[in-house]
């Protein structure tokens, strides 16, 4: 889960830390524990390519999610790219990747946040979701090195520079437990 900050990957060892400082870092785990229970996804979203328009990401299953708490559903559609915003340059010779967070808003609006563009394909790394927000899943894009760019606007996901892979990220069960099982103060 995105959300939350690994207790295990702070700066200083826990066994270093101060009682306020484990403090702090549990109150960290547990604001990112509710965040995740407040805004998740409880059904798949089977995203694939856009059926109408190859250009954009569609959700191909209506949607079961809660945002704040609050149970929502979300049909199917199809979510555009944003010109500039979600491009990624091309290399002459290196893939060049980004990782796109799905996610739905509580007025059922789906919002496409891109990560950062790293060198190698399977280095990008996902974005968290902007607060407030329900994870859906996840896309990346991988350019093939080149001289054609990730055109956001325009490129059909299925042009030959591209591979593009699909992610469906929902809440289980076992992913509570795994999030509790962080808390090593």
């Amino acid at each position: 889960m995105s959300n939350v900050v690994d207790i295990n990957r702070l700066s200083r060892p826990v066994k270093a830390m101060s009682l306020g400082e484990k403090l702090a870092a549990l109150i960290t785990v547990v604001n990112g524990l509710h965040e995740v229970v407040l805004n998740h996804a409880l059904s798949a979203a089977g995203l694939v390519i856009g059926s109408s328009d190859p250009a954009k990401v569609k959700i191909a299953n209506t949607v079961t999610y809660c945002v704040n708490g609050i149970f929502k559903s979300k049909t199917t559609a199809e979510v555009a790219f944003t010109a500039t915003t979600h491009d990624i340059a091309a290399h002459a010779t290196l893939v060049r990747e980004a990782c796109y967070t799905l996610s739905l808003k509580a007025d059922l609006s789906a919002v496409l946040t891109k990560g950062l563009t790293a060198f190698g394909a399977g280095n990008a790394v996902q974005p968290a979701a902007p607060a407030g927000q329900a994870v859906i899943g996840m896309v990346r894009v991988a350019v093939a090195g080149g001289a054609t760019p990730f055109d956001a606007s325009s490129d059909q996901l299925n042009a030959g520079h591209l591979t593009v892979t699909y992610y469906d990220q929902l809440l289980r069960p076992g992913d509570i437990g795994a999030l509790v099982g962080t808390l090593t103060v």
